[in-house]
């Protein structure tokens, strides 16, 4: 073999190892992920959690350490694929209407569709009540777009961005631990996307009219955190 075609050898060798080290990280990553999503959902961000992690995902610590440095960093992780998975399903369904309130309503509305048919996003966001929002696109991109966008045309008179974040957050995250923990009326969602636009300024008349908008059945996609999670629960 001419050194040069060793070389090239060598090369696809070193490549192809390399590109099996990245998959077997991205898959480490990914299953520590859903581990803990199990964990925090079952026992609240406040446990002890870097333990239950590693039992669940059948791992030693030092790996686990090779990903994550606390806790904290975890919890990020997770809240983050959260958001973005909730943005995948919801946004390219919100994003058909133009006006900003009924976006903020379907978004609403849409968002406790999917708590009412995955228990574990609902336990999850529960246990983890305002951080676990805090991160991704859907709070920090998304949700002030829509706020923004219908405070300019006017739609909504709140004087800031950060109060009507506020108005849309805090009742949103209580409605999640209501759903899980009480009966409520089938227009549970309905109310409270009407409720919560009229906190905004939209007077109640077109806030109903905007909350009474017929929804798809949304569905995550059979790869999404949620499912992969489940996957893992013990049988």
């Amino acid at each position: 073999m001419s050194s040069q075609s060793q070389l090239a050898s060598e090369k696809v060798l070193a490549d192809h190892r390399s590109r099996v080290g990245a998959e077997r990280r991205t898959r480490m990553r990914a299953c520590l992920v859903e581990c803990a999503l199990l964990v925090f959902a079952e026992h609240g961000v406040d446990a002890i959690i870097i333990d239950k992690v590693i039992k669940t995902a059948g791992v030693s610590r030092g790996t686990f350490y090779n990903y994550f440095r606390t806790d904290g960093d975890l919890f990020v992780a997770v809240a983050t694929e959260v958001s973005d998975e909730i943005l995948r399903v919801v946004n390219p369904v919100v994003v058909q209407e133009p006006d900003p309130a009924a976006r903020v309503s379907l978004g609403i509305r849409y968002v406790f569709q999917l708590v009412k048919s995955y228990p574990l996003l609902a336990e999850f966001l529960d246990h983890g009540g305002q951080s676990a929002l805090r991160y991704g696109k859907l709070v920090n991109e998304v949700v002030p777009r829509d706020l923004s966008k219908g405070m300019a045309a006017g739609r909504f008179t709140v004087r800031s961005l950060r109060l009507g974040l506020d108005l849309l957050l805090g009742p949103v995250l209580l409605g999640f631990h209501t759903i899980l923990t009480e009966a409520v009326d089938d227009d549970y969602a309905e109310a409270l996307a009407a409720s919560i636009l009229m906190a905004l300024g939209v007077p109640e008349t077109e806030a109903r009219r905007y909350c009474s908008l017929p929804l798809q059945t949304l569905r995550m996609p059979v790869d999404s955190l949620f499912y992969r999670a489940e996957s893992r629960k013990p049988s």
